[in-house]
């Protein structure tokens, strides 16, 4: 006579935990998806930035001040010094005429994975950005972008404006990217250079949270 096969107590407790286990893990990589995709969704999609007006009310008051100090100079005699100014007036004149179309026209462009520049031959990887540094440079606004060693790097084109938006790929000390710009402004409102390196940084961290989720996805 037979006895009836009994149900092996250790195998139910071995399948109740395995799929607890992959109850657990499918919770915690849903989570981690959800962190991630929140991280991505705090900036928009796109945000387009323009150099700011500065040398439109700058370039005036220099020119007014150049031509004052060549009407004292030649009252006193002193031609030298007349020409000096009149050589700065027009230098300031110039100055001011290149940068009439100053805070219309976009020159730089962020999205959720990339760096948009015009005078770069191609867009920059975000997620490639390994430090950001923002400062004031005399009249300008620099943005420094460190790369990771084994990101491509794009070529540059020159910028022909004097204090101009100018965007450089260098390789030394480190892979980087420098930007220089009359400030910078977003729908029109001014950005002071630490609000300029929060957004850089928001796009950043937007752009790695996005290749993670690409390849958790």
């Amino acid at each position: 006579m037979t006895t009836p096969q009994q149900p092996d107590p250790l195998s139910g407790l071995a399948s109740t935990l395995s799929a607890e286990y992959d109850q657990s893990r499918e919770a915690q990589h849903d989570r981690v998806l959800a962190e991630l995709k929140q991280v991505v969704e705090q900036v928009p999609e796109q945000t387009e930035l323009t150099n700011s007006r500065r040398f439109l009310i700058v370039g005036p008051l220099l020119i007014a001040f150049s031509l004052a100090g060549a009407f004292v100079s030649m009252q006193q005699g002193k031609t030298g010094m007349t020409i000096g100014a009149v050589v700065l007036a027009l230098l300031f004149a110039f100055l001011t005429w290149q940068h009439r179309d100053a805070g219309k026209h976009p020159f730089l462009r962020l999205t959720r994975r990339q760096l948009f520049h015009d005078l770069l031959s191609a867009p920059v990887e975000l997620a490639d950005v390994i430090d950001i540094g923002v400062h004031e440079g005399g009249w300008l606004l620099v943005q420094n972008l460190a790369l990771d060693p084994a990101a491509p790097l794009p070529t540059h084109r020159p910028c022909k404006v004097l204090f101009g938006n100018q965007a450089m790929a260098l390789r030394k000390p480190r892979p980087h990217i420098l930007i220089q710009s009359a400030g910078l402004m977003v729908g029109g409102q001014k950005l002071q250079p630490e609000d300029a390196g929060a957004l850089l940084n928001a796009y950043v961290m937007a752009a790695k949270a996005q290749r993670q989720l690409d390849a958790m996805r």
